[in-house]
C-alpha cells in the first residue's frame, strides 16, 4: 500500500465524516432545522450523541427536510416536547418542571415509555416499560416496517430533543447507561429510515419498483 494512501479504516472514517458534514450543511439550509441542529450541537461531545445527531441529519437530508403532516403520537408524550414546540424549538433551556431533581427519574421513564409506545408492535415483544427495555431492548430487524415513526420536526426530532434534555439532567459526561441504550436504539431507527429513503430514491431513478421488504415511507 502506498504511503500516501490511508488505510481502509481511516478512509472509511474520513468518508463518514465528510458525509456527516454534508448532511449537517444541508440541514442548516432550512432556518427551522438550523435552529434545531444548533440546539443539538450545543455542549455535548459524547460519541453516542454525535452518532444520534449525524443519523438525524442524514435522515432529514434524505427526506429533503420535508415530511408534511406527519407527527409522532402525542399519547404519553413528555410534556417537555410541547413546551419546546411552543417556543418554536428555539429555547435551549431545560424545560419547565424538570429543574427539580425528584422530577428527573419520572422524566427519564416517560421518555422511554413514549419511545416504546410509538414503536411498531413487531419491535416490542416482551418490552413493556423502562426495566424490560433496559434488559432486552427493542427488536432491530433491517427492512422491518417503521412507517409509524415519521421523520421531520414533528416526528423523530422530538425524541432526539428528549435525549438532549435527559443527557443534561443526568450530568454524566459519556451518558448514563439507560440513556446510551435509548440513544443507540434511536440511532438505529434513524439510520434504517435514512437507508430506506435511499433505496426508494434509487428505485425511482432506475424506474424500478421499491423492494417490498424495505421500510414503508411517509
Amino acid at each position: 500500500m502506498s504511503s500516501a494512501t490511508p488505510p481502509p479504516s481511516i478512509t472509511g472514517a474520513v468518508g463518514a465524516s465528510a458525509r456527516a458534514g454534508l448532511a449537517r450543511a444541508d440541514v442548516s439550509s432550512s432556518e427551522k432545522h438550523a435552529k434545531v441542529l444548533a440546539h443539538f450541537l450545543s455542549g455535548i461531545n459524547a460519541p453516542v450523541w454525535v452518532a444520534v445527531v449525524d443519523a438525524w441529519c442524514a435522515l432529514e437530508r434524505a427526506t429533503g427536510l420535508q415530511v408534511p403532516g406527519k407527527a409522532l403520537p402525542a399519547h404519553s408524550r413528555p410534556e417537555a416536547v410541547s413546551w419546546w414546540v411552543q417556543r418554536a424549538r428555539n429555547d435551549r433551556r431545560i424545560p419547565a418542571g424538570l429543574e427539580e431533581e425528584d422530577q428527573r427519574d419520572a422524566f427519564y421513564n416517560k421518555v422511554v415509555n413514549w419511545w416504546i409506545a410509538v414503536n411498531p408492535a413487531w419491535r416490542k415483544e416482551g418490552v413493556t416499560g423502562p426495566a424490560s427495555f433496559a434488559e432486552h431492548g427493542l427488536k432491530q430487524e433491517s427492512g422491518g416496517d417503521l412507517e409509524g415513526l415519521p421523520a421531520g420536526l414533528n416526528g423523530l426530532t422530538s425524541v432526539v430533543a428528549c435525549l438532549w434534555w435527559w443527557y443534561w439532567l443526568a450530568g454524566v459526561a459519556e451518558g448514563a447507561p439507560a440513556w446510551k441504550k435509548l440513544a443507540d436504539d434511536i440511532t438505529w431507527v434513524l439510520t434504517e429510515k435514512s437507508r430506506a429513503f435511499g433505496h426508494k430514491r434509487a428505485g425511482v431513478a432506475s424506474g424500478e419498483e421499491p423492494a417490498g421488504k424495505h421500510a414503508r415511507l411517509e
